[in-house]
């Protein structure tokens, strides 16, 4: 696929970033009655903790788009995501089912979803609803009789199908587009075509050699709106949205690759930091260094001009997406979508970047379990931060409950309640007010103050009022909390 340069966009990418620095207006009453079949717009990112956010926290933070997002909007502070990895938590949303339902704890859980399975973009679209999908794909519908005639067209086929979308731009991310350009397009035949979309737009530009001079060290040199992967989906995203001329609302779901690893941004986004001005990074006390080893497996990182650098890098990371996000956001603000579109944007999960001196994710403290998640919808929604716990898999019922669907259509939904009636300020929100997070021999019950990972080796307490940093099992303190949440966890796991 060639690269196509957005003429009409031009203007936009030279004045985004100003208008995300526009301080936001004194918030007024939200109107409570939503137009019929508003545009949902989905910004997902990989890897993203949320305390490197400037509206979660981070002063040396670059982040002025998604934080005008919530200036805008509603920020949920305790959003619990229920898979640690991106394969379970990103199948866990569509489905709105648990990990343990769906038998998919790590990315290596190679398991089809079931046929025939139930998504919420196949309800959106009973609804009316033309569904997008650009970016990065780590869904896994089962593609059997789909006929496809090779890689990419039966993953596109298979989230058609199977998903519930109607146009389909996917990607397997950098990590596994290196691994394969390295061992599966190059042949001695030369590039082998429609295996991956991106490393063919990267052939068919001559980006190869660029792509993987990149390394995980070095600060790319593709261009980063139009060649480097997360620029090249925004440009995609803004395409479509450009050409969207159906009657039909639109959901679209735009998945960035990073900030996940190789933590490679652009020079100029790895200049905004200083290593030695990070946020200093959370030591593990003994309790913590004595907690079953699957919880610490990522234990690689001691050195402390390492992890500072480490934090540098992915913040620059983090900039860069931040820009991409603006140059989408920028886009709707200033077309006729205005009026009538939901953001929403948020984390798969997050990732461990030297506190507990861990890295990846692999683990289940709340660097990881507690991604960011920011829905905005001015004059319709509030503006607020909301402390009350709650699940990515409740977006799936919150974007049918917006869309208006039936509640026949929303019992059928397997898990989770709507945020509406707390975006909205106008009803009960239904939810229990915990989060379940699982790894494969552990499961996380969070109700925004106490955290109980729940395993048959040694149980864990947190209470994250007294104990944000998450350094003290209190399980001999508090015993009666413990047992509260460990009975719930085993209710949610029947």
């Amino acid at each position: 696929m060639k690269a196509t340069l957005l003429k009409p966009f031009l203007f936009l990418l030279g004045s985004f970033t100003l208008l995300c620095f526009t301080k936001s207006e004194t918030p007024f009453s939200p109107n409570t009655t939503l137009p019929e079949k508003p545009n949902i717009l989905f910004i997902e990112v990989d890897d993203l903790t949320a305390k490197y956010l400037g509206c979660f926290g981070a002063r040396f933070a670059q982040t002025n788009c998604v934080d005008e997002l919530a200036q805008n909007g509603t920020v949920f502070v305790n959003a619990v995501c229920q898979g640690v990895m991106c394969t379970p938590s990103r199948n866990s949303l569509i489905t709105t089912k648990y990990p343990h339902e769906l038998g998919l704890f790590e990315n290596l859980d190679l398991k089809k979803l079931p046929k025939g399975i139930w998504t919420f973009p196949k309800a959106l679209r009973k609804e009316g609803y033309y569904n997008y999908w650009v970016g990065k794909n780590h869904l896994i519908p089962d593609c059997r009789g789909l006929g496809a005639e090779n890689p990419v067209d039966m993953r596109i086929k298979g989230m058609k199908a199977e998903m519930g979308f109607d146009d389909v731009y996917e990607s397997l991310g950098r990590s596994v587009m290196r691994e394969m350009i390295l061992k599966t397009c190059y042949t001695d035949e030369g590039w082998i075509e429609n295996i991956e979309s991106y490393g063919d737009f990267l052939f068919d530009n001559n980006l190869i050699d660029a792509f993987l001079g990149d390394g995980f060290d070095s600060p790319t040199k593709l261009d980063p709106n139009y060649e480097y992967m997360d620029g090249y989906f925004t440009t995609i995203a803004l395409e479509k949205l450009q050409q969207h001329n159906t009657a039909k609302p639109f959901f679209m779901w735009v998945n960035f690759s990073g900030p996940h690893v190789p933590f490679d941004a652009p020079k100029e986004y790895q200049d905004l930091f200083d290593a030695d001005l990070m946020s200093p990074y959370i030591e593990p006390s003994e309790e913590i260094l004595n907690l079953p080893s699957e919880l610490l497996q990522e234990s690689t990182i001691q050195n402390p001009e390492h992890i500072a650098l480490n934090r540098k890098k992915y913040a620059a990371t983090i900039a860069y997406m931040d820009e991409q996000v603006g140059r989408i956001t920028t886009y709707i603000k200033n077309s006729a979508f205005k009026n009538n579109t939901i953001i929403v944007f948020f984390s798969d999960h997050g990732i461990m970047t030297g506190d507990q001196c861990l890295t990846g994710k692999n683990t289940l403290f709340k660097e990881v379990l507690n991604p960011a998640l920011i829905i905005s919808y001015p004059e319709h929604f509030k503006v607020q931060r909301v402390e009350t716990a709650v699940e990515l898999l409740d977006l799936g019922k919150t974007v049918l409950d917006i869309a208006g669907a039936s509640k026949k259509n929303l019992d059928r939904v397997p898990n989770g309640s709507s945020l509406v009636p707390i975006l909205s300020g106008n009803g009960t929100f239904e939810g229990d007010g915990y989060g379940l997070s699982e790894m494969r021999h552990f499961q996380s019950l969070f109700d925004g103050t106490y955290k109980y990972i729940h395993n048959s080796e040694l149980p864990i307490l947190f209470n994250l009022k007294v104990d944000a940093d998450e350094t003290q099992n209190r399980i001999d303190l508090e015993p009666e909390v413990a047992d509260r949440l460990k009975k719930i966890i085993e209710k949610k796991l029947k």
